[in-house]
């Protein structure tokens, strides 16, 4: 490797440097693959996007258990990769490097900081890979494995409730309420671990100040299916009881978004084991407009059921 790259733990004070650098190597992944998120991005986008998920990233900065590398040329930031711990569960949120300097084992050299010894039994790794540009290759000399495709779908807000306009009341779906932060944060903690096997209360207490949920109840008023739903077009995640029971509170929760905010585009995450949501989004004119994988260290039982969270950092 290049004796001019060096590496060292990252600082709260790196946390939107590295943000900038995360933002600007996307884009360009996203040129690459003829999928751009929009214009040219500058630095007043990207400033305006900091603003908007820094409450996220300083969320995942401050859990215990992670880890937060940074690689320099010179000085200058050229890379940095992230872990954030929930219960059992390690997950790699970023790992980013800027595109002169891939392909020099940049990547590894981070990861091999964060990660150095393979998962354990008590500890898994879980690992949400976007864009083909991601060597996938790379994850799995970390101990994780392929375990489900994560898709961005995406439609014009216009178009989508022109669909829904047009349905019959045949495709009517169940009725969808929106819950406390405090009975949702609880909700979470019964629904979640059922589908991706292991829990993260203080994620959902931390969705609780920052997004409303939605959830449909069934007779005795227990929650079936909860979806988090925010500004600006926030959708997810989401989960519930069985695969169907998913639709009402994503359709709810895209309902609200294209009426109340008006955005050119929706957007939103959905695993490829999601069958009965991603037909019904087939149906409504969603496309695919970015692939990408989640890889584990060991099985994810119910991904069938679940809505991966927007942005994706975590699933």
């Amino acid at each position: 490797m290049n004796g001019q790259i060096t590496f060292r733990e990252g600082r709260a004070g790196d946390l939107r440097p590295a943000f900038g650098l995360y933002e600007h190597t996307i884009d360009a992944a996203a040129r690459r693959m003829g999928t751009p998120r929009g214009g040219e991005l500058d630095e007043a986008a990207v400033e305006l996007n900091w603003k908007l998920e820094r409450p996220l990233v300083e969320f995942m900065a401050a859990q215990d258990g992670g880890c937060f590398w940074i690689a320099e040329d010179e000085g200058k930031l050229v890379g940095f990769t992230r872990v954030v711990r929930f219960g059992r569960m390690e997950q790699l949120t970023e790992v980013c490097v800027a595109p002169d300097h891939q392909g020099r084992g940049i990547a590894r050299a981070l990861l091999e900081r964060c990660w150095p010894g393979p998962p354990t039994k008590e500890v898994g790794r879980l690992v949400v890979a976007v864009g083909a540009g991601v060597d996938l290759g790379l994850a799995l000399g970390f101990g994780v494995m392929p375990a489900t495709g994560h898709w961005r779908l995406a439609q014009s807000a216009e178009r989508y409730l022109e669909h829904r306009s047009q349905e019959s009341q045949d495709t009517a779906e169940a009725a969808v309420h929106v819950l406390e932060s405090d009975r949702a944060v609880a909700e979470w903690q019964r629904l979640e671990p059922l589908a991706i096997a292991h829990e993260r209360p203080l994620l959902h207490e931390f969705f609780g100040r920052e997004r409303n949920c939605l959830a449909s109840l069934d007779d005795d008023g227990q929650a079936n299916a909860l979806c988090w739903v925010g500004m600006p077009g926030y959708i997810g995640p989401g989960v519930a009881a069985d695969p169907g029971g998913l639709m009402p509170v994503v359709l709810a929760a895209l309902d609200r978004v294209a009426k109340a905010e008006e955005p050119d585009e929706l957007h939103v995450f959905c695993t490829t084991d999601s069958w009965w949501l991603l037909r019904r989004l087939r149906s409504l004119g969603f496309r695919i407009d970015w692939p990408g994988w989640v890889l584990c260290s060991e099985p994810l039982p119910g991904l069938d059921r679940y809505l991966p969270t927007r942005p994706a950092y975590i699933l």
